[in-house]
């Protein structure tokens, strides 16, 4: 059984037939059963916090794509909140990437996240691809899924083709 997790382009956005997205895709040209915890909007301690909170020891291949160094999420109201510049125009949101956010909080949380999945599968004897859908990082990725011969619809993210190709990639990093 396979586990997925990551952001927009991990669930599919863009797509009117969600079963086009390249976890499917995968799925299916291994043969095997999945679990897709994705999310559209979400940061890279949305995807940290979800996989800690999944059992993951029936899985024999974690497949996980973490996002853009900029995002974040807080609890409020009952409720998890995503913290995302594409997302959100309230006043939360300018005074978050005004006045509290840089560069270098991004990057730490980027390698906190990158590095506390590579531990907590390795030590749970779980096989994991690791990889972005940044465009750029300090972090030498297993898979880089956000690049130029990637063909991406209006909203920037990957079309029926574009999840094509990234499905071949991850099939190919698994050889």
């Amino acid at each position: 059984m396979l586990l997925f997790n990551g952001d927009s382009f991990c669930w599919g956005y863009n797509l009117s037939d969600r079963t086009d997205r390249y976890c499917v895709q995968y799925a299916r040209k291994v043969g095997k059963q999945f679990t897709d915890l994705s999310d559209h909007g979400c940061s890279n301690r949305t995807i940290l916090r979800t996989t800690l909170q999944h059992d993951i020891s029936k899985y024999s291949q974690a497949i996980i794509i973490l996002t853009f160094q900029n995002r974040t999420e807080f609890y409020l109201n009952g409720r998890w909140e995503y913290v995302n510049m594409g997302r959100g125009s309230g006043k939360m949101f300018r005074e978050y990437y005004k006045k509290y956010y840089e560069e270098e909080l991004g990057d730490a949380d980027e390698l906190i996240t990158y590095d506390s999945l590579r531990y907590y599968f390795e030590a749970r004897g779980v096989p994991l691809l690791l990889g972005t859908s940044a465009k750029t990082s300090k972090i030498q990725y297993d898979l880089w899924i956000n690049t130029d011969d990637i063909p991406m619809g209006e909203t920037k993210h990957p079309t029926k083709e574009g999840h094509s190709i990234i499905t071949n990639r991850i099939y190919e990093s698994l050889l």
